[in-house]
């Protein structure tokens, strides 16, 4: 149990970022309509870019990097996820697909918050970067 009841809920993944701004705008809504009054992270829209490196057979890593944005829905999870790449990670390639997706993560950033005004949404943003945890038993 959590301090808002049980943990388990849905991951929801919206499949554009104007489905994802209508959910986040029904959510403010149907919150507004129960006076609820929640913490400023609790109704918080999160963007962050991920990288997800695994070993390959081929000697050089296999990385997938996203761009991600969600916000807690109730019990759920809302998110949105743009794939910016997802293979064998040369040295000569990785600034490449770094700044493919820095851009795209601005582009995403730039669309919420574009979003959140034309649909007079007021949430905080926050802006960063997320790194998936290792199973860090073995290495404490």
């Amino acid at each position: 149990m959590t301090e808002h009841g049980p943990a388990s809920g849905f991951e929801i993944e919206a499949a554009t970022v104007e489905e994802f701004l209508r959910l986040l705008k029904e959510r403010e809504e149907h919150e507004a309509s129960l006076r609820e009054s929640r913490s400023a992270l609790w109704r918080a829209v999160f963007v962050a870019q991920i990288l997800d490196q695994r070993s390959s057979r081929y000697g050089f890593p296999l990385v997938t990097r996203y761009v991600v944005a969600t916000f807690a829905y109730g019990r759920d999870l809302v998110s949105y996820w743009r794939t910016t790449s997802n293979a064998v990670e040369l040295p000569e390639t990785a600034v490449r697909t770094e700044e493919r997706q820095r851009e795209a993560y601005e582009e995403v950033v730039a669309e919420i918050e574009r979003g959140l005004d034309e649909k007079d949404v007021c949430v905080p943003v926050y802006k960063g970067h997320l790194r998936r945890p290792t199973n860090s038993d073995e290495e404490r």
